[in-house]
């Protein structure tokens, strides 16, 4: 599939707030996400449109020709390294290199600073893939709040090259 990896603006709340519900209704969402969906479901347009226009994180987007979301990747910058939040795809498109691409979209932007995640201790898909792209643990654990028999776990990519 042909898709188009751009930043997402003010004007693409609708488009990411579809996407984000869809991310937490998913069968993973409770290893992937912090936010639930109800609260998700109580944001208002305003706050929609200040999470797509990214002033905080940066939103990569990887849209069909139609214009339709397929997935998405967060990520901001800290003093010394970047995060990277809110990894989606919709389950049709997963397989098809583009949750590489969001990820690598998102490494580029980082400007050559570390570039970090969370990954929880129950989502080994994603802790493959994330190793794939050359993510490594850093021996940092936490807690989940919600459940403490479960922990997310740190991955780090110090030199990033494709």
């Amino acid at each position: 599939m042909a898709y188009t990896i751009r930043r997402s603006c003010r004007e693409d709340w609708r488009e990411f707030r579809r996407l984000r519900l869809a991310a937490l209704r998913d069968p993973v969402a409770p290893v992937a996400f912090f936010e639930p969906y109800e609260e998700a479901l109580q944001l208002t347009q305003v706050e929609w449109e200040r999470r797509a226009a990214g002033r905080g994180t940066v939103v990569f987007v990887g849209e069909e020709a139609n214009g339709a979301w397929a997935g998405m990747v967060g990520v901001y910058r800290e003093q010394r390294w970047a995060q990277v939040v809110g990894v989606y795809l919709l389950p049709e498109h997963r397989g098809t290199g583009l949750a590489a691409r969001l990820m690598w979209a998102a490494i580029e932007w980082a400007g050559g600073r570390e570039v970090r995640l969370r990954v929880h201790e129950a989502n080994a898909r994603a802790a493959r893939f994330y190793a794939s792209l050359g993510f490594q643990p850093t021996g940092v654990r936490d807690t989940d709040p919600d459940d403490p028999s479960f922990g997310a776990y740190e991955m780090v990519l110090r030199h990033a090259s494709r």
